[in-house]
């Protein structure tokens, strides 16, 4: 039977994982040598909303691993940087946020890799009768977003566009789906919020958008490894196929929009409207870990330590490897 867009929501916040850096850029030596592939199992942590295991099987690319590999599903991305620290998992995909706030606590791990999306479906959402037009209408309102997420930097750094800080607002911090249903319920005023759930509440409840974090933050997207993961020759290898694998997928959705929308949609069970909208704007294509990637991600960091969200400076350089790039 298939589940409505609010189901998902609800369904994905029931996963939340429960596991709880230093070096700079310069990359560090491949490995060297021979590496038997079949003894290994890469340990990858997913995001039931997002899927990478749903987008690399419609692409074909689980077939014929040289490698075991285990997908294990979390709510949002610092509980993967939470869990890849812990050793729980091997590799995660994250929004620019979660890896920052990773950096600050001094998690063990590393970030492998960048990719690159609109930004457009990380938004700012009111409910559809609701008398706000912009971020500044927000002057005093209650706002859910979920704690080191992209949404919350969406949020920060749009309150600084608007002459806002946090203090101007009442901050609430909420999983997906409460904050889905606070907005619906009218318990907050407005929701920040990443693609698929910006879309499900377009699509399903009506919600408005108001703004978006192209408009203000980046677009980026991270892998962040456990440090011991990336140390051990057997994991770096699978990690770099995984890479690969990634990557040709990632190709195969832009070429094959209908058909990876629509599969998306069955096998997450949002609606097809939702899908589509999400991965029209919300396809991730892997980049270079630039300069410039990290100048953006440190501005980001800079502007949560100077709001007191995350505990002295973060130097984001420290914790990126760019041996996979």
């Amino acid at each position: 039977m298939r589940l409505t867009g609010v189901a998902l929501i609800a369904a994905t916040s029931l996963l939340l994982g429960a596991c709880s850096s230093g070096g700079d850029t310069t990359a560090d030596a491949a490995p060297t040598g021979p590496v038997d592939l079949s003894a290994v199992t890469l340990k990858v942590g997913d995001q039931k909303a997002i899927s990478i295991e749903v987008l690399l099987r419609a692409a074909g690319q689980l077939e014929n691993l040289p490698y075991k590999l285990e997908f294990s599903t979390f709510t949002a991305g610092l509980p993967l940087v939470e869990a890849a620290s812990a050793g729980g998992i091997d590799l995660a995909q994250t929004g620019n946020t979660p890896v920052i706030f990773g950096a600050a606590s001094k998690a063990n791990i590393k970030i492998v890799g960048a990719l690159e999306a609109t930004g457009r479906g990380d938004a700012i959402l009111v409910g559809k009768d609701s008398a706000a037009r912009s971020v500044a209408d927000l002057k005093g309102k209650k706002v859910a977003v979920f704690k080191g997420s992209s949404a919350h930097a969406n949020l920060l750094l749009q309150l600084q566009k608007s002459g806002l800080t946090t203090r101007d607002i009442e901050v609430v911090f909420l999983t997906p789906a409460d904050g889905y249903a606070s907005l619906t319920k009218g318990d907050v005023d407005a929701w920040a919020t990443w693609d698929p759930y910006t879309a499900i509440a377009e699509k399903d409840s009506g919600a408005r958008v108001i703004a978006t974090a192209d408009q203000a933050a980046n677009g980026y997207n991270f892998w962040a490894a456990s440090a011991d993961a990336i140390a051990d020759p057997g994991k770096a290898a699978a990690i770099e196929d995984f890479f690969t694998r990634y990557a040709a997928a990632t190709t195969w959705s832009q070429a094959n929009l209908d058909e990876w929308s629509t599969k998306y949609a069955e096998l997450t069970s949002i609606s097809p409207e939702a899908s589509r909208t999400t991965w029209t704007r919300s396809i991730k294509q892997p980049i270079p870990l630039t300069d410039k990637v990290i100048a953006s991600e440190q501005e980001i960091a800079d502007a949560f330590t100077a709001a007191g969200d995350i505990p002295g400076t973060v130097d984001f350089a420290a914790a990126v490897d760019k041996r996979f790039d």
